[in-house]
Order: structure tokens, then C-alpha cells, then sequence
């Protein structure tokens, strides 16, 4: 799910001041699919603890702590994806990926130092809710951004390559 934003709507520490922000993607919401399964299986664990042993205080301790793990691990989930943003403004590109609860990776790309763009979607739940990942390769031999499991990515590697060919023309 990516947005054209307004260069005041957004604002990320390390902004240069003379950058202006021009689209902002996040991973796709099908990544958050996991809370769906951990609910479905709370919820068939304690239906099957509540019926086979009615409401008996174990089982509504059981019911209270599966539901506490629940509300954690949704929570947990909601925050890694929600910190999760892709950011291209007019000079750079920034992945900005929320590995677990403390550890966080950013990396970035010069816009004039991109040399190849690609995308690639993979799979038939990546092919039938269109998302995948933009590969993004810069001048030095191992430096690469990848944009992974973005929405739209053809779109997304589209709008890069129009924003280097824009500022190559500017230089």
C-alpha cells in the first residue's frame, strides 16, 4: 500500500532539508495474515477446552491467559509491520525494516547512484494480490536495497526509475 505524499505531510529522522518526500510504501497487509491463524487457533483451543471440560476455573484460566497471548502477539505482529516503511524521496531511497521488538535496520540508496531496478513476484499469492519486491542495485558491487513484499512493486520500480530519470536530467 503506497501513498504520493506532500513533502509536509511526512517527516523521518535524517531528512536533509532541501528533500522532499515523494511516496511512502509500507510491506503489504497480507504479511499480517499470522494474527488471522493465531486467532483461529486461540479460538478453537479454548471452544475445545470450554466444551470438553466446561467452565471450570483451569479453563478460565486457560481462556484468559490464551486470549492475553493473543492480544501480545497481535500487538507484536501490528508493531514489526507497522514500523516497516519504505520511503523515496527526490535524492534517495530508504528502507526503514523493524527486525524484532529492539532491533531495527535501515538502509539507503543515493538516487544518482542506482544503476538497476527490477521486480520480482513470486508466488500465487504474490501474483494474485500483487505484491512482491523491487531490487534495487547501486553503483558499489554489493549495495543493494531491496523492497520486499511491497504492494504494487511494478509501480513502485516504475516511480523510481521516473525520479532518476528526472534527476539525472536536473544534474
Amino acid at each position: 500500500m503506497s501513498q504520493k505524499i506532500s513533502e509536509d505531510e511526512y517527516n523521518f529522522r535524517g531528512r536533509r532539508a532541501d528533500e522532499q518526500v515523494l511516496l511512502v510504501a509500507k510491506n503489504h497487509s497480507w504479511l499480517l495474515m499470522p494474527i488471522f491463524y493465531a486467532w483461529v487457533l486461540i479460538i478453537a483451543v479454548c471452544g475445545v477446552a470450554l466444551w470438553k471440560f466446561g467452565a471450570s476455573r483451569v479453563v478460565s484460566y486457560t481462556v484468559v491467559i490464551s486470549v492475553a497471548i493473543g492480544i501480545l502477539y497481535t500487538l507484536y505482529q501490528w508493531f514489526i509491520w507497522d514500523c516497516g516503511t519504505y520511503i523515496i524521496t527526490n535524492q534517495r531511497v530508504i528502507r526503514i525494516e523493524q527486525i524484532g521488538l529492539f532491533n531495527r535496520q535501515i538502509s539507503e540508496a543515493e538516487i544518482d547512484r542506482i544503476q538497476e531496478i527490477s521486480t520480482e513476484i513470486k508466488g500465487p499469492i504474490h501474483t494474485l494480490f500483487n505484491f512482491g519486491t523491487v531490487h534495487i542495485q547501486t553503483a558499489s558491487s554489493d549495495a543493494k536495497v531491496d523492497f520486499e513484499d511491497i504492494a504494487i512493486p511494478y509501480d513502485i520500480q516504475q516511480e523510481i526509475a521516473r525520479i532518476r530519470k528526472t534527476f539525472n536530467a536536473s544534474v
